[in-house]
């Protein structure tokens, strides 16, 4: 339905699958996200008469600022996949994220088995000089 809607916003400066697979790809990271709003919002409403929230969660000695740290690094790895171009950073989600063979990947993007693993190929390389400095700044 998105992708019907916002046809007219379709350039062609990239393949029409990739165009479609860019609109999937946002509206199901856009789902997740919602449905983690939604599952802390319920944890919230949880019967005080039960015991409330500390009753009715496991026990787990975690680090305070773990949750933090992930955000960050989130964040960071949004920051380096933005960096890259569209064709490699799509490549990297569909193989890295969802889990795509290169086969579908190709079929997907209209491209040769050969020219998904050269993108890659390339885009793991980007990401990680652009993600070094992380492990740099972990061990001072």
């Amino acid at each position: 339905m998105k992708a019907w809607q916002r046809l007219k916003q379709f350039q062609g400066d990239s393949s029409f699958a990739t165009w479609i697979t860019r609109i999937t790809i946002n509206l199901c990271l856009d789902h997740l996200r919602k449905q983690k709003r939604q599952r802390a919002e319920s944890i919230e409403e949880l019967d005080e008469e039960s015991g409330g929230v500390e009753r009715k969660m496991p026990v787990v000695t975690v680090n305070p600022t773990e949750r933090l740290e992930r955000g960050e690094l989130r964040k960071k790895i949004d920051e380096a996949l933005g960096q890259l171009s569209e064709a490699h950073r799509t490549v990297m989600v569909l193989h890295e994220f969802e889990d795509m063979e290169y086969k579908e990947i190709a079929k997907t993007m209209g491209c040769s088995i050969g020219t998904v693993m050269s993108r890659l190929f390339y885009a793991r390389r980007k990401m990680a000089s652009l993600l070094a400095g992380l492990k740099k700044e972990d061990e001072t």
